[in-house]
């Protein structure tokens, strides 16, 4: 366990490095994953042969939670939960917590972090979230200090490459909470769930370590609606999401009508006692590995903190929300930009969802959803996100490196590097394409219409696996989220749940005159180009680099290669 100040990102360079082996995107770790998943062995979770992991660690919740506890030490073990807000896992210990006090028994409440590099290793983890976590971490720490509870960064440095869903990992964490309640016989640790599976056997691993002195709990939280609890009319799971979010909208405004709006958790009593507490030092930095090609100078870096996520949100309900309908310009997007909070939890999709049904005097979905307001389809943006969380808990080999549509798995794809280094550099010789990865490299941000206009690319006009594009993503994206980035890549490479058909290619042109109409954002991102007046005619572009390859015939080609497996 390391103990010191937060150090936030290595010096690095003034431009984009792109790696000279990018083999680390063309497949698993296999360090980490040694055997991956086969279509076959994840069918088993679809033929219910191979119990999903949500339903073991349900299954383990429902067996303990009756169990009582006398423990006077409590924790809170934060993950992607960076908030004090409207913290399930949070809010509930602590209130325990000062119950407990209550009865004038002596008591001690503290929180912890963990970091396992090997983690971050292997899930492709990139610095541009990295370093924003690390600096909501400092944010949370100074909030946390107001309270008079310290925040443990404890760090997992095995000798050998071990993930956090090891048995080694937890008997690890279990001997750091116990030595961190020193001399109470017993812990009480609490905890949001994530989904993803490797996340979900950590947690299993763990909870299958209670015993007297180590109480672990596990919570759910990230979502508006607990994960796998909306089904069909028929008992099915929803693989349409249409349907699904109709019948989440309308589960979410009969809880706020019951409730009386009532639908976020607070921390009680919340006093400043910061006057005589010592914060706890913490000493990590990110390693370069992790930041070598992150740019110097970029744009718009920001503020990684609760209240920030908070008075983002609030100024976009008041000034901005009217306009998300322009959410899909790329020069002057209307997004609220607070995918980058949500993915870490600075704040919560209930409490978003809550004061976005405040606003509205029409409900959060419309009767006919073709006809939402801008409103409206911001919360239908979220529904999205609930949407995605809930395929990678009904689906885990979603979170495993495979396709929602085992047959894709058999698709043809392209094995072209130099192909695909092109595409990550923004040198295909298609403007829009080009633009749109020059700015994620400079920026660490694209909006979703930039990021659906380049996975059509790669995975259709290339050809080239999606899972390539999909790992990109990961390491160069400060918001990555695994199950929307996977979602939004299923979708777009016609791959995934609830996917577009096959045939539905998007015309790089088109896209590019209809959300960059004067051409402003491709010539910002791509200034080979100010001098042309239209830069959207690819015939005019003689100058710039010769496109890679042919937009009408590389549509049939794909066309032809989906009809292959479909």
């Amino acid at each position: 366990m390391k103990r010191g100040s937060i150090n936030g990102v290595s010096t690095p360079l003034k431009k984009p490095k792109l790696e000279d082996d990018l083999s680390l995107y063309f497949g698993p770790n296999k360090i980490y994953y040694k055997h991956p998943i086969s279509c076959g062995e994840a069918n088993k979770f679809n033929n219910r042969t191979r119990e999903k992991p949500i339903t073991l660690l349900n299954d383990l919740k429902s067996a303990i939670e009756t169990q009582n506890t006398t423990s006077r030490f409590f924790l809170h073990w934060f993950r992607s939960d960076l908030r004090l807000l409207d913290n399930t896992s949070l809010c509930k210990t602590w209130n325990e917590y000062v119950k407990w006090k209550e009865g004038k028994k002596e008591g001690r409440f503290i929180t912890v972090f963990t970091i396992n590099e090997h983690d971050w290793r292997a899930h492709l983890d990139g610095g541009w979230k990295l370093s924003f976590m690390l600096k909501a971490l400092f944010s949370l720490r100074d909030a946390l200090a107001k309270m008079a509870v310290p925040l443990y960064v404890l760090h997992y440095q095995p000798g050998t490459a071990q993930l956090s869903n090891s048995d080694n990992f937890a008997e690890w964490f279990k001997n750091e909470c116990l030595g961190l309640a020193k001399e109470s016989e017993s812990v009480i640790v609490s905890a949001n769930a994530e989904y993803e599976s490797d996340e979900l056997y950590r947690d299993i691993r763990i909870l299958k370590k209670r015993d007297d002195s180590f109480n672990f709990q596990v919570h759910h939280d990230i979502c508006v609606l607990e994960p796998c609890t909306l089904k069909t009319g028929k008992g099915s799971i929803y693989t349409i999401f249409t349907p699904w979010y109709k019948k989440w909208a309308v589960e979410i405004e009969a809880y706020l009508k019951k409730t009386d709006g009532a639908f976020i958790q607070k921390i009680d009593d919340i006093e400043d006692n910061s006057k005589d507490f010592e914060k706890i030092q913490i000493n990590y930095e990110l390693p370069e590995e992790f930041t070598s090609y992150i740019p110097s100078s970029t744009e718009n870096h920001p503020e990684a903190s609760e209240a920030a996520a908070i008075e983002l949100l609030s100024s976009f309900l008041d000034q901005k929300v009217n306009s998300y309908d322009k959410k899909d310009i790329l020069r002057d997007e209307g997004s609220s930009h607070l995918s980058c909070y949500l993915s870490l939890g600075l704040i919560s999709s209930r409490y978003i969802v809550l004061q976005a049904s405040k606003k509205s005097k029409q409900g959060i979905i419309s009767k006919d959803i073709k006809k939402n307001n801008c409103l409206q389809e911001f919360v239908r943006e979220v529904a999205w996100r609930d949407f995605y969380k809930n395929a990678i808990c009904n689906w885990p080999y979603l979170s495993m490196d495979l396709p929602f549509k085992f047959e894709m798995d058999n698709l043809r794809w392209k094995r072209e590097e130099e192909t695909f280094r092109k595409w990550c550099s923004g040198t295909t010789g298609i403007p829009i394409v080009d633009a749109i990865m020059r700015k994620l490299l400079y920026t660490g941000y694209i909006n979703n219409r930039a990021r659906m206009i380049v996975a059509s690319f790669l995975s259709k006009n290339l050809l080239l696996d999606w899972r390539w594009g999909e790992r990109w993503f990961r390491r160069h994206l400060r918001d990555y989220d695994l199950s929307s980035n996977v979602g939004g890549w299923g979708f777009c490479s016609s791959t995934g749940i609830d996917a577009q058909p096959y045939f539905r290619i998007f015309n790089m042109e088109l896209q590019s005159k209809r959300y960059d109409p004067k051409g402003d954002f491709i010539k910002r991102w791509v200034p080979e180009l100010k001098s042309f007046s239209d830069v959207h005619n690819l015939a005019k572009t003689a100058e710039y680099h010769h496109p890679i390859v042919d937009l009408k015939q590389s549509r049939e080609e794909a066309l032809e290669a989906y009809r292959q497996v479909i």
